[in-house]
């Protein structure tokens, strides 16, 4: 059983594709097979060839009948990125992906807190949609009106329902000072909404918090990036030194990120206690324990949602499961695998399901998400945070029995 320290690499990634700078700094070297040696020829049951040409035969026969037959010019670069996106999808896995040289260095740019764009999470939901989870402050996403739960169906005047979304949050991106509109569906209102706006440097703030009353301390932590242990020091130390005797962590809404991330983050919590292991293809299992020296031990509530997803899922299952936080919410999100991205040899790449994680009880919450403590569910739109209210009420009970 093999144990990963700080040094693990950045290449893995587990949320829920939600981003707004994508997430991993490491690129893991991989090889590129060509054409032929992607697509074997389908044979019957006890190698019998069924009458059926080749997959490769197959390519060359329709493109015989292209350059026989069709009227418009071909791209065979877009063609070949084509066919190969479809081979990847042909996996089934929403999570894993094929992208051209382009569309990787996008999505691979560093997650160090800053970036072009225009300053939203997005997540990719269950239906496939593109929801905003966030819109950061100051950002040009919330000058131009883009408001949370808005639904992104376009780019640039470009259909980008049922893309991928790290193949959006690309087109999304782009060279500072260049203009870009962003077509947005309003559930609220009905409405489709064209929203242009000028690409800049983003800071992005993935931590918010306030003092409540009675000496309760709320933080809100919106994904797990590279500059989310530092936020989250930060604002532990500046709550306790206004008095906080107990902490709301909401995670609610939050799709995941880093691996490392979330390792670092929740030693912030717990002692010398294992946070959660792996376990890959060959059966191999690693294990992420925390380390020496908690940073808050106080009295702890945390607050999930049916999107809470993965890393999010991790460190609210974690906490639940040594006894560190009640949970308060809705059931998670549910998805309980890794991935992992490769560059290939031409410059493009795949990003791959590599791994199954558990939480230090053993339990697989892929497909089930976490339950939580306490059930409370939160009408859309209500202006009352029945959930942020009975957060409150457990947490005065706990600081209340830690007074006794």
């Amino acid at each position: 059983m093999e144990k990963k320290d700080r040094s693990f690499q950045n290449g893995l990634l587990i949320g829920i594709s939600a981003t707004l700078a994508v997430v991993a700094v490491l690129v893991v070297a991989g090889t590129f097979f060509l054409l032929p040696n992607l697509l074997s020829s389908r044979q019957k049951t006890g190698g019998q060839d069924n009458g059926e040409a080749s997959w490769t035969e197959k390519i060359q026969e329709i493109q015989a009948y292209i350059d026989a037959f069709y009227i418009f010019d071909v791209d065979a670069d877009a063609m070949a990125d084509s066919l190969l996106a479809g081979y990847v999808a042909g996996l089934g896995d929403p999570y894993s992906v094929y992208y051209t040289e382009e569309e990787l260095d996008s999505v691979l740019e560093s997650t160090n807190g800053a970036y072009y764009g225009i300053g939203v999470l997005v997540g990719q939901m269950e239906d496939g949609s593109l929801q905003v989870v966030n819109v950061f402050r100051n950002s040009p996403a919330m000058e131009a009106g883009m408001e949370k739960e808005d639904r992104i169906v376009g780019v640039d005047g470009q259909n980008v329902e049922g893309m991928e979304l790290d193949q959006v949050v690309a087109y999304i991106k782009g060279a500072e000072g260049s203009q870009v509109t962003v077509t947005v569906y309003r559930a609220s209102t009905g409405e489709t909404l064209d929203l242009s706006m000028e690409r800049r440097e983003v800071e992005v703030d993935t931590v918010e918090y306030r003092m409540l009353e009675d000496g309760m301390g709320y933080l809100q932590l919106v994904e797990f990036d590279d500059v989310s242990l530092a936020q989250m020091e930060s604002a532990l130390a500046d709550l306790e030194a206004q008095g906080m005797e107990g902490l709301i962590l909401d995670l609610r809404d939050n799709p995941g990120g880093l691996l490392t991330s979330v390792v670092d983050i929740a030693d912030l919590f717990l002692g010398e206690e294992n946070i959660f292991y792996m376990e890959d293809k060959a059966g191999n299992r690693v294990e992420y324990d925390a380390e020496e020296g908690t940073v808050y031990s106080g009295p702890l509530v945390v607050l999930v949602n049916g999107n809470t997803a993965s890393a999010a899922e991790v460190l609210s299952g974690t906490l639940q499961d040594h006894g560190v936080a009640q949970l308060v919410g809705t059931t998670t999100f549910g998805k309980g695998i890794v991935q992992t991205f490769y560059e290939l040899s031409d410059g493009s790449g795949i990003k791959l399901t590599t791994a199954h994680y558990f939480t230090p009880n053993g339990t697989d919450i892929h497909g089930a998400g976490i339950q939580p403590d306490v059930t409370v569910e939160r009408e859309a739109g209500a202006e009352a945070d029945v959930q942020l209210e009975q957060a409150q009420e457990l947490l005065q009970a706990q600081m209340g029995q830690q007074a006794e």
